[in-house]
């Protein structure tokens, strides 16, 4: 194994090597705090990490951590080192990292840098240089991350598959490859990205979506540019990547690999009427009449989809197209969107049998004739979110005869249910409903349900089972 010099005539009497450090696996109480795992041991509390801190063969877990604290931890860990994760060290400078590489911690696999404001792009561009070979997980947010740090990350790191931008705010569109203006060999070494995280990423906008659906559609199975600049007219520049012809590009190779895709607050603003990829591959678009059928056609491995946020776009006819389309999907969140009412409901129970998770909460247009569609075409439902609708108690009854897997529901300001209801629920017509699967139930804000119920809940749900109720969270531990 090839190691650093330096490395290696500093460990003298330290017969352990780092494998771990990890700022984000401790609890609140002690956070920001360190973990350090010993190579091969793979579970450790706090207490005995502290026990051990103060016979000298740990750090002070308690403190925040600063540069003298990673050089110390690198020079313990050297190659060994796997994981580093820094979720919390504000402290933390140019200085720190370069000891990460002065010591030879070359093998890191996962790394993730946030909450920072004083770790410069050419220091981490020269990090992932050093650790390009291993690297396949890389998660920052770092006030000072631009374009050049992620360019290096998807030109030079060969096998990395997870790459979370989260509130880099200065990661603009150019940060991404145009795979038809590269060789054939730069476009072999583009990794085989799975997840794509740029929740945030305020000067990202659909340039950027559709760049990435041309260098990386064949393999990015998770999507989130939730909080950016991209608009739905994203889906069209996605839809125009997956429609190039191998003849036209080599950028990509067939269908779109999309399984899970987030865009919470985006705009739903289509632009110009005729819009382009920015390949010319004679594709044109027209905004009027396209359908977002076009592009789930070319995303048929879809499952879990979130377009959650105050939009007025967001409609039935929106929701039904989706259905229609995505016969696999097993989760869907379009919380907040106000026009969104029962036929979206009665479209998801007819297309979307196998539907998990859903999240109406704040469609106050669906009412119980949609609820009561939804709860019987979607029977393997676990997780329902219900808040702020006008439902009753009926609905609320369909829930405890048909979802006998359901495992979260959420039922917050719904103002026409009553007590008979929530109990409906729990033991349903037969004495069974969801009493032997339901892990959380909450029910806050809804006055005509009395708090006197969460003791009935007590006594017949699951013994860690959480019921929030009123204004407080009641967490039911049955001894």
């Amino acid at each position: 194994m090839l190691v650093s010099k330096t490395w290696y005539y500093s460990i003298d009497r330290w017969p352990v090597l780092w494998s771990r450090i990890d700022t984000n696996s401790m609890p609140e109480r002690i956070r920001p705090a360190m973990v350090l795992r010993q190579w091969g041991v793979e579970n450790g509390d706090a207490s005995s990490i502290a026990s051990k801190s103060a016979e000298g063969d740990f750090m002070d877990v308690t403190r925040s951590l600063h540069d003298r604290n990673i050089s110390t931890l690198a020079r313990r860990a050297g190659p060994a080192l796997r994981r580093l994760s820094l979720s919390f060290s504000p402290h933390i400078t140019d200085a720190g990292i370069y000891s990460v590489i002065h010591y030879g911690c070359v093998n890191i696999r996962y790394l993730a840098l946030l909450a920072n404001t004083h770790i410069s792009s050419d220091t981490l561009v020269a990090l992932i240089g050093y650790i390009s070979r291993t690297l396949e997980n890389f998660v920052l947010s770092t006030a000072k991350t631009d374009d050049a740090v992620v360019k290096k990350a998807l030109s030079c790191a060969p096998n990395l598959v997870h790459l979370d931008l989260s509130y880099c705010r200065l990661v603009t569109d150019d940060a991404f490859p145009r795979p038809e203006y590269m060789s054939d060999v730069d476009r072999q070494a583009l990794p085989q990205l799975r997840v794509l995280v740029l929740n945030g990423c305020m000067r990202v906008g659909d340039v950027s979506v559709g760049r990435i659906g041309r260098a990386f559609g064949t393999s990015l199975q998770t999507l989130d540019i939730s909080y950016t600049i991209a608009t739905t007219r994203c889906l069209c520049f996605l839809a125009v990547a997956a429609n190039i012809k191998q003849g036209q590009s080599r950028a990509i190779r067939g269908p779109l690999s999309l399984q899970t895709l987030y865009m919470n607050n985006i705009a739903f603003e289509p632009g110009p009427r005729h819009i382009r990829s920015e390949v010319d591959v004679g594709i044109h678009f027209n905004v009027a009449t396209w359908s977002i059928d076009q592009f789930y056609q070319y995303a048929p491995q879809l499952t879990s989809l979130t377009i959650a946020g105050k939009n007025y776009m967001v409609t039935d006819e929106f929701i039904a197209q989706i259905a229609r389309n995505c016969h696999q999907l097993t989760f869907i969140d379009v919380r907040d969107s106000v026009r969104v009412g029962h036929p979206s409901l009665f479209a998801l129970s007819e297309h979307c049998a196998g539907l998990e998770y859903a999240n109406f909460d704040g469609c106050v247009s669906c009412l119980d004739t949609g609820v009561l569609a939804l709860v019987r075409g979607c029977l393997r439902l676990k997780g329902l979110n219900l808040s702020e609708l006008g439902i009753t108690n009926t609905s609320l009854v369909a829930i405890g005869n048909n979802l006998h897997y359901l495992e979260t529901l959420v039922l917050d300001m719904c103002q026409l249910i009553s007590t008979d209801g929530i109990k409906a629920v729990v033991e349903g017509p037969s004495g069974m409903g969801c009493m032997f699967t339901l892990t959380e139930l909450s029910f806050m804000r809804c006055r005509r349900v009395h708090n006197e119920v969460v003791e009935w809940c007590k006594q017949r749900l699951k013994p860690n089972a959480i019921v929030r109720s009123g204004f407080s969270l009641a967490d039911m531990d049955v001894s």
